[in-house]
């Protein structure tokens, strides 16, 4: 046997005669397996590779004989621990079989079986013999067929359709992850269940199982197509509708069929919604008042509704089919007009309502029929050629359209009467598209046939954008107040009230105008009125405030007058009467001045009677003429004789007159010389009042400040210079007298006053100090009830000096306790006491004494209290104000006991 031996085995091997040999080296020449012999002992050696090994494994048989390890090298390195193992096996069981990658001389790996086995086993020598085979073809089909297997996998895996693969007795094998999702069972569920019982409906199941067993076998006429349109049974028992492709396929002597299922939910739901839809749009083109027509691309009508078939007097599916050279001609004859244009009846125009009916790219067409009707014709493209049409009937648009037209000359008679200025202006660039004439007057804009713009009616150009900016915003503006200009250039205040429109596809302004002349005269008057009542409020707050002081100084100012006036009738001094004369006369004066606030908080003047106005200039310019003199101000005095009297307080209006005259002296301070005042008296007959004004030359009264000076404290002087309270007082004194006070600039720049003050309607009294005194009256026992003791001193005093027998108590308990044990012609009472005051003692007398109830009389300085104010006008009992003077509480207690004498005659007799 030819081949590569080595030592006494290639001898062995050669053992025969030459014919033999000759034919073991052809038959393994021609063999695919290579032989070779090896023995475990002697340095585990190969001793023999037959010849046909380069052909088989690409290895000359010397290259392969010798060490084992020659072998091993030549094996994938992947595979060698699986053949080290085969060959400590082999020694061991004595023979293997094992498959492994060995290395060609190019670098190539083949797939190799190799199989060994023992010569003798239990041999010692451990000889082996071994027969390679190439299977590296076997291997590449094998790997072939299972990557072909994983690409049919994947594709059944992923297929979106079910797909089932049954055998010849419809037993299902094969089942992909989409008929476990669309059917519900599990694959291995599934596999070995004939398929008509999983997946058709029980009152079908038998006769689909029929079906699929003659499909099966192939059986001619059988009713059971490749494809077809069931309802398929799920799991949980529902079924849906489903297409079924069946097909048989031919695997060598066996037969599969593999069925495919699509489930059909959605395109049956689709084909319902389809449907569903379009009866929709049927009823919807049905229910259209418009005439409704769709025509394909070959003008033929595919769908239309009763108003589009109701012109030609047919049911809407007469019309279906037919063109517009059919349908045109039958409403031809019905025609007056066509967009304006008389109907000759010929056919080239008839030909021209067609064209233009068909055309969707002009513009609607107006149809005026026979019968009076209109209607409008109107087309547009689809996507696939057609056209919709649309008549509508426009006939209740057409005759308002003709309402219109024949109202149109009253509205606008109308229009051009209004009183109201009325426009409409373009708004873009401004022009006057139209004027009323009101407008016209208004603007005093002269009749022209040339085009009239508004932009120059805005005093400012602010305004004007400011205006057209919120128009545009908003789309109109309500009562714009802002300055106008006439035409001829005059300015005035006006409210403009407008719209945005469209007209004629522009964006105009209908405006009206508003002359804000009267009424912002009309505004500024009552904001000055209203500015009036302002400060007449807060000279009435001023007027509680100085009430409460006035209260408190009453007591003590009683007291001074009441013992001044005393001290000067008894003083037997000449000089201690003057002095005391002095004294009571400033005290007087401060009385008077108490009296005075509380004359402003109660807003009445304290004493009226008839006043010489030039009289009380005169007593002014008496206490002023020295500081006047001295400050070297020249005083001129221009009084009207024989002046009406004035109703009302001479000191008060001589307080005031005194606080104006200081007033323009500080004025003058810081003026150069000549340094002028100047009064004047006048009466002005038509209005029945008397006008004094107080002039001087000074740097007068800012326009800013001027309609403050009258607020209570406010001062322009330096702080400790002005208390801001003079004017205010003044306010207040002719506010309560009737009359007003203002201030003014005069010619020469300097401040003057004016009073006005109402002439007295009164009967014939005579002036202050002209009224005479009452004769003296019979001695009487007087109670006198104060808890000030130097108030109730003094009063004893007054009443003592006049020969009166007085008793003083200082509590209401004390009064009633002495009233209980005697009798009093009179009792005079303070109303505020502590313990028991004035109206509890009243009280008490009326229910114990009720005889003397006449004969009590009160003094009080509190007539600013409600409560006090009450009780003197419930009880109806005389009283006098604090301060006090002599002459009051005279006449007081003459006037009581000369009435009570009166009421002891009339009851004697």
């Amino acid at each position: 046997m030819s081949g590569a031996c080595e030592g006494d085995v290639g001898k062995v091997g050669c053992v025969g005669g030459d014919e033999n040999r000759m034919l073991l080296d052809f038959a393994v020449s021609q063999s695919p397996a290579v032989l070779y012999l090896g023995a475990f002992t002697n340095s585990d050696t190969v001793r023999f590779v037959s010849s046909n090994a380069q052909s088989v494994i690409g290895w000359t048989p010397s290259e392969m004989v010798g060490a084992a390890s020659i072998w091993r090298d030549r094996v994938h390195p992947d595979d060698l621990p699986g053949y080290d193992a085969a060959v400590d096996r082999v020694q061991k069981d004595g023979a293997l079989s094992q498959e492994y990658r060995l290395r060609t001389p190019d670098g190539d790996y083949r797939w190799m079986r190799d199989q060994q086995r023992l010569t003798t086993p239990g041999d010692p020598r451990g000889e082996y013999v071994g027969c390679i085979i190439d299977i590296t073809a076997e291997k590449d089909a094998e790997a072939d067929l299972v990557r072909a297997e994983a690409i049919h996998r994947a594709i059944v895996d992923a297929a979106v359709d079910s797909v089932i693969t049954t055998d010849r007795d419809g037993l299902i094998i094969d089942f992909n992850p989409a008929a476990e999702e669309m059917l519900g069972y599990r694959a291995h569920e599934a596999e070995g269940v004939l398929l008509c019982d999983l997946t058709m409906p029980e009152p079908v199941r038998e006769r689909r199982r029929k079906s699929f067993a003659a499909y099966r076998k192939g059986v001619a006429g059988s009713t059971m197509p490749d494809c077809f349109e069931t309802d398929v049974l799920r799991r949980d028992g529902s079924t849906f509708p489903a297409e079924i492709r069946m097909r048989r396929v031919l695997a060598g002597s066996e037969m599969f069929v593999v069925t495919e299922i699509r489930d059909l939910s959605e395109r049956a739901e689709a084909e319902a919604t389809h449907r569903r839809l379009t009866q929709m749009l049927r009823d919807a083109v049905d229910s259209l008042p418009a005439g409704f027509a769709i025509s394909d691309a070959e003008e033929r009508i595919v769908l239309c509704n009763d108003a589009f078939a109701e012109p030609y007097g047919v049911d809407p599916d007469e019309l279906i089919g037919l063109d517009r050279h059919q349908l045109v001609p039958r409403l031809y004859r019905k025609l007056r007009r066509f967009n304006g244009v008389s109907v000759d009846g010929s056919d080239r125009h008839a030909e021209m309502v067609a064209e233009r009916l068909g055309n969707p790219d002009v513009a609607p067409s107006e149809l005026e029929m026979k019968n009076g009707e209109w209607r409008l014709v109107s087309s547009f493209p689809t996507a696939d050629g057609g056209m919709v049409t649309i008549r509508t009937d426009i006939t209740a648009l057409k005759q308002a359209e003709q309402a219109m037209h024949a109202s149109e000359s009253v509205i606008r008679m109308a229009v051009e009467a209004c009183p109201v200025p009325l426009g409409l202006v373009r708004a873009n660039d401004g022009m006057i598209i139209y004027e009323s004439p009101a407008s016209k007057e208004l603007f005093r804009r002269p009749r022209a046939d040339s085009e009239s713009y508004t932009a120059g009616i805005f005093v400012s150009r602010e305004d004007r954008q400011h205006f057209l900016d919120t128009l545009r915003e908003d789309g109109g503006i309500d009562g714009f107040e802002v300055e106008l200009r006439r035409a001829d250039g005059e300015q005035f205040w006006g409210s403009i009230s407008a719209s945005l429109i469209d007209y004629k596809g522009q964006d105009c302004v209908v405006t009206s105008v508003y002359d804000l002349t009267e009424k912002r005269i009309v505004q500024e008057e009552m904001a000055r009125q209203r500015e009036a009542l302002h400060q007449s409020e807060k000279l009435a707050a001023l007027g509680e405030l100085l009430a409460s002081v006035a209260h408190e100084l009453n007591n003590p100012l009683s007291v001074v007058v009441g013992q001044a006036l005393l001290l000067k009738e008894t003083a037997n001094d000449k000089t201690i009467a003057e002095r005391a004369a002095k004294i009571g006369g400033a005290a007087d004066r401060c009385s008077r001045i108490v009296r005075t606030f509380l004359a402003m908080a109660r807003q009445q003047p304290m004493e009226r009677r008839p006043v010489d106005l030039n009289r009380v200039v005169e007593l002014a310019m008496e206490v002023t003429g020295y500081s006047l003199r001295a400050a070297d101000i020249d005083v001129r005095l221009s009084l009207s004789r024989e002046l009406p009297m004035v109703w009302g307080d001479a000191d008060q209006l001589n307080q005031v007159l005194t606080n104006l005259i200081l007033n323009a002296q500080k004025a003058l301070e810081g003026s150069k010389a000549p340094r002028r005042v100047k009064i004047i008296t006048s009466y002005r007959e038509q209005t029945r009042e008397l006008v004094l004004k107080i002039k001087d030359n000074g740097p007068g009264i800012p326009e800013p400040i001027r309609s403050r000076i009258f607020e209570p404290f406010f001062t322009t002087r330096q702080v400790g210079s002005g208390t801001g309270i003079g004017l205010a007082f003044c306010h207040r004194i002719i506010t309560t007298h009737g009359g007003t006070i203002s201030v003014e600039t005069g010619n020469d720049g300097g401040a003057s006053f004016v009073i006005r003050l109402p002439v007295t309607r009164m009967g014939t009294v005579p002036a202050e100090g002209d009224i005479p005194h009452e004769a003296e009256t019979a001695r009487a026992a007087i109670l006198v009830v104060d808890d000030e003791v130097a108030v109730a001193e003094m009063l004893a005093d007054i009443l003592e000096e006049d020969g009166h027998k007085v008793e003083i108590a200082h509590s209401g308990s004390q009064a009633l306790d002495r009233i209980e044990l005697r009798d009093f012609d009179l009792v005079l009472s303070d109303l505020r006491m502590p313990d028991i005051d004035g109206p509890a003692m009243f009280d008490a007398i009326r229910e114990a004494r009720s005889e003397m109830v006449p004969r009590v009389a009160f003094i009080t300085g509190d007539t600013m209290s409600a409560r006090i104010r009450s009780f003197l006008q419930e009880s109806e009992r005389p009283y006098i104000e604090k301060p006090i003077v002599p002459q009051d509480v005279r006449d007081l207690v003459q006037q009581m006991l000369r009435e009570a004498d009166q009421t002891s005659e009339e009851t004697a007799s």
